[in-house]
């Protein structure tokens, strides 16, 4: 029970392992930026570690040549961490080869990036380079996660050489995006506020496309978050949601305990289909989810007919808002 709770609230037990992993993650990230490992352009701390690890990874190399035995080998370099290195680029060649000169600083490849960010700003309107957008791309992602390293060591890392408070002050007056799933969010909400003046709620259907979609995944995000769950959504999503009268219990309004009881249901519809992609239960799945579907159906059908069902326009507004009455006759 204590080991749970220490692991609950982020203990580190292997001191050293924490290190290596940081250190590790710090040389992909120049790796990203630079297009190789080599120490000579690296600043601090990080050249000091791949010096280190280029004799370890030698001595390993020199070792497994002369048939030593795997035990020994692993006391030299663990092989977790030798396989580690090799992922990110360490091989022997890499130590007995001259290396070629492929940057002149790391100031000025930083400086040659900032331009070519400005110039796709000036195109694009925004600082959201896709990831698949060549060497900008990859350099973009890299500011991303060289401040998630920033943030997690409380401290400029600048004698590490790589992201200091005067590059941070810049790419933020350029507009830079450092959470991007938020600017996406942001964009969206923006266009429910357009739907809304458009059409006088943020009842969006399923069939309206994108946002329409988006707005399913709000309701969906909002259950599992008042459930206590992991979610996307967050309070400060809930309080502007509400803000412009987005309803994310569409259609529940309980006043009996078969109220109750149908809206259960409805969220474990919804849960089926964040998990699955459809609203087509499969009986094998879940029987008694499946015939509440088919009921769902049947009343939906009467109604259509003209005929008594006890289907209310509140659960029928609430099924088809999440898209389940479409295509039905």
């Amino acid at each position: 029970e204590r080991v749970q709770k220490m692991n609950d609230i982020g203990f580190v037990w292997d001191v050293r392992e924490k290190q290596f992993e940081e250190k590790l993650g710090q040389l992909r990230i120049f790796k990203e930026m630079n297009g190789h490992i080599d120490p000579r352009f690296m600043n601090g701390q990080l050249a000091l570690w791949v010096r280190k690890y280029e004799q370890q990874y030698r001595k390993y190399s020199d070792a497994a040549a002369a048939g030593i035995d795997g035990e020994t080998l692993s006391a030299i370099l663990p092989e977790n961490r030798r396989i580690a290195l090799e992922n990110v680029g360490f091989c022997r060649s890499m130590l007995d080869q001259p290396r070629a000169r492929v940057a002149k600083n790391r100031r000025a490849t930083w400086e040659e990036r900032f331009e070519e960010l400005k110039e796709y700003k000036e195109e694009h309107g925004h600082c959201v380079v896709p990831k698949n957008h060549g060497p900008l791309g990859s350099w973009v992602r890299a500011q991303r996660h060289l401040m998630k390293e920033k943030e997690a060591m409380e401290s400029s890392i600048e004698s590490g050489g790589l992201l200091c408070d005067e590059r941070v002050d810049r790419l933020d007056r350029l507009g830079f995006v450092w959470d991007v799933h938020q600017w996406q969010w942001n964009q969206t909400y923006y266009e429910l506020l357009k739907y809304k003046e458009d059409h006088n709620d943020t009842n969006v259907p399923m069939s309206y496309g994108g946002l329409g979609l988006w707005v399913f995944n709000q309701r969906a995000h909002y259950n599992t978050f008042r459930k206590g769950k992991k979610s996307h959504m967050t309070p400060m999503r809930i309080i502007l949601l509400r803000n412009i009268g987005f309803e994310f219990d569409l259609g529940k309004k309980i006043r009996s305990a078969a109220d109750e009881r149908w809206q259960t249901r409805l969220d474990e519809l919804l849960q089926y289909h964040e998990k699955w992609g459809t609203f087509n239960v499969k009986q094998k799945d879940n029987p008694s989810l499946y015939y509440w579907c088919q009921h769902q159906k049947r009343c939906y059908r009467a109604t259509l007919q003209g005929k008594k069902s006890p289907l209310s326009k509140e659960r029928e507004s609430a099924l088809r808002s999440v898209g389940f009455l479409d295509g039905l006759t």
